[in-house]
């Protein structure tokens, strides 16, 4: 990186500062302009967009989780202006950007199929069963593009359609059942399920 370039870098660190030591505003060289649940603020470059809620006087009691990036409490879905596309990210791992308009989305409600594993033969036909509603699938891959963690959703989706549970549980062998496949699902299945 250009000289010039690490020293905004470095400002844009030491403005962070201020959410967590408490710094004076007045030495805050680097502000940026979010939208939160509708209202404008205006909040240091290169916080998180947890952290630009919390200088924004947000407080958190639910929807913060681990703030590690594992647990799926911080989902957060935004657009930025100008740009049409919906997008969605983890609330403690995504820093804002100039004009994002954001809001946290609450835990997305599924019913679980309810099933002793050890009474369950391999194949698609136990699947179906427990979960028929896979059938519905349309494959339009909405639910990959909504996984902040990049998991290919649609293809573990596919997998269980063919009957290769073994590869479907290996490729959503990660997911942390946050939801927004499902709500970006216009089949309205549960995937994480």
């Amino acid at each position: 990186m250009p000289e010039k370039d690490n020293n905004i870098m470095d400002k844009i660190a030491e403005s962070n500062k201020s959410v967590v030591t408490g710094i004076d505003e007045k030495d805050i060289e680097h502000w940026i302009t979010i939208s939160i649940l509708g209202s404008e603020y205006k909040v240091p470059a290169g916080l998180t967009i947890m952290q630009a809620m919390e200088f924004a006087g947000y407080r958190f009691v639910r929807s913060c989780g681990c703030r590690a990036g594992f647990c799926g409490a911080c989902t957060t879905v935004y657009r930025i202006v100008g740009d049409y596309r919906l997008k969605t990210a983890m609330a403690c791992q995504t820093r804002v950007e100039q004009g994002m308009y954001l809001t946290q989305i609450p835990f997305t409600p599924a019913e679980r199929a309810n099933y002793d594993i050890d009474k369950l033969s391999p194949g698609i036909e136990p699947f179906l069963t427990l979960y028929p509603e896979i059938l519905r699938c349309l494959g339009c891959n909405s639910c990959t593009k909504a996984c902040p963690q990049d998991i290919d959703v649609m293809e573990y989706i596919a997998a269980g359609k063919r009957g290769d549970v073994a590869l479907m549980a290996e490729l959503s062998f990660d997911c942390i059942q946050w939801g927004l496949c499902a709500m970006r699902c216009p089949a309205e299945l549960a995937q994480y399920n």
